[in-house]
């Protein structure tokens, strides 16, 4: 039976500049760090190949997720924060996946996902 592939998180904060780190959610004590990501298309690219490359399988409720960074809430990085959210979330309807959010007032966690 193949490890599961729960989430991917990303951690590209609206008030920096690419490359950003991918943490993928094998399970509650299996989290990888994949860096380098110079956008959201190859941060997506890199974990299918991680995935490919170590056997793994997606989880039926595999989530790609994103932060709500609340400092960037009123600034000027709060509308770069919304259209990363949806660049992501483009990706996750593309491949039938799930996407959601985490932080701010969601209550919502990494653990969220298991």
């Amino acid at each position: 039976m193949s490890q599961k592939l729960h989430y991917a998180l990303f951690k590209a904060a609206p008030n920096t500049q690419p490359p950003f780190a991918l943490e993928l959610g094998i399970d509650a004590n299996n989290r990888v760090e994949i860096s380098g990501c110079e956008h959201i298309p190859d941060a997506v690219q890199k974990m299918e190949e991680y995935v490919k490359e170590k056997g793994f399988s997606y989880a039926e409720n595999f989530t790609l997720v994103y932060p709500i960074f609340m400092q960037a809430m009123n600034t000027e990085h709060e509308s770069t924060m919304h259209s990363i959210a949806w660049l992501i979330k483009d990706e996750a309807d593309k491949k039938s996946w799930n996407f959601d959010r985490i932080g701010g007032y969601t209550g919502k966690t990494e653990d969220s996902f298991w």
